[in-house]
């Protein structure tokens, strides 16, 4: 059975910790993360020039892990901040049979610190951490029940 799951928090919640956590504990994993795909599409994690280009190849890679794989376990890891984004995703990946929404929440200073204690090329401006913080959305009624599970983590 084919699971998509879509991680969503503030940079530095540690989206990118779970997802690896997960793929060692769980078969036919494939991680789709933001910030490599913008570092191979334009050359740094920090470059935002081609982020139409970037959110391109990210949904393409969901889809093409899910044709490859039908036992595929495809985890999208990026902020997905908003009620909008998270519907989008349900709605675009009719091909997974479960669909599954990990919401990871932490105070504005742990988000702050685990991002200082990123490598430095990853780290994230501590405004827009606070930014991100201030405006992300919690998940509403109709997206989780649009997902068949949703999980929150502290």
């Amino acid at each position: 059975m084919r699971t998509f799951i879509l991680l969503t928090a503030v940079p530095g919640a540690g989206k990118s910790t779970w997802a690896a956590r997960y793929a060692k504990e769980h078969d036919h994993v494939y991680i789709v993360n933001s910030d490599e795909v913008r570092k191979e599409v334009a050359g740094s994690y920090r470059n935002f020039s081609m982020q139409d280009k970037v959110w391109a190849t990210f949904r393409e890679r969901i889809h093409d892990f899910a044709k490859k794989d039908k036992n595929a376990i495809v985890i999208a890891d990026g902020v997905n901040d908003t009620n909008q984004i998270r519907l989008f995703y349900r709605q675009e990946t009719p091909e997974f049979e479960r669909h599954v929404m990990v919401y990871i929440i932490k105070p504005l200073d742990v988000l702050q610190r685990q991002n200082k204690e990123r490598d430095l090329e990853k780290q994230v401006p501590p405004e827009v951490v606070e930014s991100f913080y201030k405006r992300i959305e919690e998940p509403s009624s109709e997206v989780k029940h649009a997902y068949d599970e949703c999980f929150v983590i502290s």
